[in-house]
């Protein structure tokens, strides 16, 4: 049982696909799972832990990896940096979702057998990675699950957009985690985590009409990140069998 990383370039964006072992089932299309800015090197403990399972529970799923500047391509609209010595927050999320959804999707999906459609293809990601996910439930039709990790959710603004939109497929899921420690942060703004997760999922939960999970684990923003990731990767697995 071995799984292969294809690495690839589109839309001036590097990318990956993890292939999952297919025990021989060549014909078995399987869902999709687009990560925000990470590389093999941020996913390899996660496939390493979750291999062993990946032809049972949760199930097989190929996982696409698009890298990002964080700064630009993982934020909603312009914000001031949160740190001295940062560079400003651009807001150029919109430009990196329709490169995902309108090259780099098509191309996956024409070369790998997966399951194209709304229900069967998912966004995650940790930090402003996790917010960038939530984003595109909303404004890409395309995406019907998404995972935000630790998400950066204190984002100025980001709750008054929620509170004037809804996500864009009907049938979304969300799963939302948060480390017990991340709101004691003693930054003004980042302090705000907790309750701006809190109120997220309380939104997104009578938008839905359906209880979203959040989920609080322990530690800070940077505890047992490769275990968060496996465990929001096995609750989106489930909710697309």
């Amino acid at each position: 049982m071995k799984s292969d990383i294809f690495s690839f370039s589109l839309a001036q964006r590097d990318c990956f696909v993890y292939s999952p072992p297919n025990d021989g089932q060549k014909d078995c299309r399987l869902p999709v799972i687009y990560g925000c800015g990470e590389s093999p090197e941020d996913w390899e403990p996660v496939v390493q832990r979750l291999e062993p399972q990946l032809l049972e529970e949760p199930g097989p799923f190929f996982f696409v990896g698009v890298g990002a500047d964080w700064e630009r391509d993982l934020t909603p609209w312009p914000a001031p940096a949160v740190f001295r010595g940062s560079p400003d927050f651009s807001g150029g999320a919109g430009d990196f979702w329709r490169d995902v959804c309108e090259t780099v999707k098509p191309f996956v999906d024409s070369r790998f057998p997966t399951l194209p459609d709304p229900a069967h293809t998912a966004a995650c990601g940790y930090s402003l990675g996790g917010l960038a996910a939530l984003y595109a439930l909303y404004i890409r039709p395309e995406i019907g699950l998404a995972a935000s990790i630790s998400g950066s959710l204190w984002y100025p603004g980001w709750l008054d957009f929620m509170e004037k939109h809804t996500p864009a497929f009907p049938g979304a899921q969300v799963f939302l985690s948060l480390g017990r420690r991340e709101e004691k942060s003693r930054h003004p703004l980042i302090g705000k985590i907790g309750d701006c997760t809190r109120a997220a999922q309380a939104l997104l939960s009578e938008q839905l009409n359906r209880q979203v999970p959040l989920v609080w684990n322990d530690g800070g923003h940077y505890h047992q990140i490769p275990q968060r990731k496996e465990q929001a990767l096995c609750w989106i697995a489930r909710q697309m069998r």
